[in-house]
C-alpha cells in the first residue's frame, strides 16, 4: 500500500528523525507544502535507487564525487538530490542548459557541505526560497540558493551561487542581490553573514570561490563598495 502524507516545510522541521524512519516503510512518502502548496518530497534511499535505474534516459542527471559519508535522500520541487556513501548526485525534472545544470550542481555540493563539513544540523539549512524584495511599487521575487537559519528561527546565512567561470563578472550583481535577499529578511535579527560562492565541478582537486560579507556589519551594497569590499574567503563554521 502506498502511503502519502502531506506536511508544511515547518512541521517536516520539527519531525525530520521520524520522517526519515517513515519513509523506510514500504511505499511511505512525504509531500512537504509552503504556503499551501508542494514545495518538495522525501523518500527513501531504497525508493530513490528505483528512480536511478532510468537515469540513462535523462539527460539532466549529473554526478561528482564527494567525501565518503552517508547522507539522507530528498526531492525539491522538480530537484532531486541523494547523498550516498561515495558522491553527491543532482537531478532536475527542467530541461536545462549545461551552465544551468552546473549551478544546480554547485548548489546541490553546497547544500550537502554545509551540514557535513560545517556541521550546521539538516533541520536548519534551506535549499532554496523565493523572497519578495524591493519597494512597495516595484515588488520582485529572487531566489535565495540556500538559506542557514539560527536554532530560534532567524536567518543567519544566504548563500548565493553561480558557475566558476562566470564568479567574477557576476559578482556585483549576486552581491547586489544578496544584499536585497539580507534587507528582506531581517525581520526579527539581521542575518550575519551574505555569501556568494562556486567551485569546480571537474573529476581533479576541487577549487573554490568564496565571497563571505559580514552584513552585521555592513547592511548596504554601497556601504560595503565605499569601505573597499571588505570579505573573508570562507565559510563560517556551525557555533550552537
Amino acid at each position: 500500500m502506498r502511503t502519502k502524507t502531506t506536511l508544511s516545510i515547518t512541521s517536516a522541521r520539527k519531525n525530520i528523525f521520524n520522517i526519515a524512519e517513515e519513509v523506510q516503510k514500504g511505499d511511505t512518502y512525504y509531500t512537504l507544502t509552503e504556503r499551501g502548496c508542494p514545495k518538495m518530497v522525501v523518500l527513501s534511499a531504497e525508493k530513490f535507487e528505483t528512480l536511478l535505474e532510468n537515469k540513462n534516459k535523462n539527460k539532466n542527471f549529473c554526478l561528482a564525487d564527494s567525501s565518503e559519508k552517508k547522507y539522507a535522500s530528498q526531492v525539491f520541487a522538480k530537484t532531486l538530490i541523494i547523498r550516498d556513501e561515495s558522491r553527491v548526485v543532482y537531478l532536475s525534472g527542467d530541461k536545462q542548459e549545461s551552465k544551468e545544470q552546473e549551478e544546480g550542481l554547485i548548489k546541490a555540493q553546497l547544500y550537502v557541505e554545509l551540514i557535513e563539513k560545517y556541521k550546521y544540523p539538516l533541520n536548519l539549512v534551506e535549499l532554496g526560497r523565493y523572497v519578495k524584495v524591493g519597494p512597495k511599487e516595484g515588488k520582485h521575487y529572487i531566489e535565495a540558493d540556500v538559506i542557514v537559519n539560527s536554532e530560534r528561527g532567524n536567518v543567519k546565512m544566504i548563500f548565493e551561487v553561480s558557475n566558476f567561470s562566470d564568479f567574477e563578472e557576476k559578482t556585483d550583481k549576486v552581491v547586489c542581490d544578496l544584499f536585497e535577499l539580507a534587507n528582506s529578511l531581517s525581520w526579527i535579527k539581521k542575518p550575519e553573514y551574505i555569501v556568494y560562492f562556486s567551485r569546480t565541478c571537474g573529476k581533479s582537486e576541487n577549487k573554490e570561490k568564496i565571497i563571505a560579507i559580514n552584513y552585521a556589519k555592513f547592511n548596504t551594497f554601497s556601504a560595503w563598495k565605499k569601505a573597499g569590499r571588505p570579505a573573508e574567503n570562507k565559510i563560517p563554521k556551525f557555533q550552537s
